[in-house]
């Protein structure tokens, strides 16, 4: 059974043994038009080639250890028929034993090529896996990346747009208290409720950039710490009431 038809039988596929590699049937992602569903199915497909590459390590684990214990059997049995060789040139032994004991050894010899063809090909299936597991990782890592900076980019472009309508909308009212009486109440309190919401708006922001913020490094918390210390050292603010300071003036001028 060639590989490609064992990895066909791993993921229950039908893969084409003349040419068309399961590769490229599970690696078929684009990191750049990519979703965050499609992300989510490449996490899910890279959890099940870890599985089978569990799977098939053990697999080949176990036909390559097989191959090392038939190699040392018929080790033992060849150091055994050079002792009865020995045996029957004395005639200590029969021509049929000889004969039935050297057949055996033929049995096992051939037992061996089949053990190193199922283990060769346990290695393939393993090694195929293995390259399949880096690229769909390097890909899901890939994705992450473009994911990253997109949004880092549409809030910056959603920020822009904000501050822009903001200006325009404080333009238009100033242009309203310049033409025409009346209007200024209005535009003062149009121009508040604009500033009012600016506000919230930003509160919010901040609400969300702390909720998504990654968690603070080591570093980031040595410098806030060093600030605080500096902050705890500056010279102490007077607290001496209005009185008190009139007091203490005169006493300095008595003195």
């Amino acid at each position: 059974m060639g590989t490609f038809s064992l990895l066909g039988r791993l993921f229950g596929a039908q893969v084409d043994q003349a040419g068309e590699s399961l590769v490229g049937a599970l690696v078929a992602f684009d990191p750049e038009t990519a979703t965050e569903v499609d992300r989510d199915a490449l996490a899910d497909k890279i959890q099940g080639v870890a599985r089978k590459f569990a799977e098939a390590k053990q697999d080949y684990d176990k036909e390559q250890n097989d191959v090392v214990v038939k190699e040392a059997q018929i080790a033992q049995y060849l150091t055994t028929l050079d002792i009865m060789v020995g045996q029957l040139e004395r005639q200590e032994i029969s021509q049929a034993a000889f004969d039935d004991f050297f057949a055996g050894i033929e049995e096992a010899q051939a037992q061996l090529v089949q053990e190193q063809e199922e283990a060769a090909e346990a290695k393939a299936v393993k090694d195929e896996l293995d390259d399949i597991l880096k690229i769909l990782t390097s890909q899901l890592n890939d994705f992450d990346k473009i994911t990253t900076k997109a949004l880092r980019d549409v809030k910056l472009a959603e920020s822009q747009v904000e501050k822009e309508k903001l200006k325009a909308d404080r333009q238009a009212e100033l242009a309203n208290l310049k033409n025409g009486i009346g209007a200024e109440s209005t535009a003062v309190r149009k121009l508040q409720q604009i500033a009012q919401k600016a506000k919230i708006e930003a509160e919010a922001a901040k609400t969300v950039r702390e909720i998504t913020a990654k968690p603070q490094s080591q570093a980031e918390k040595m410098e806030a710490m060093m600030a605080q210390a500096k902050q705890a050292g500056a010279p102490a603010v007077s607290t001496l009431s209005a009185a008190e300071r009139v007091a203490a003036l005169k006493a300095k001028t008595k003195a």
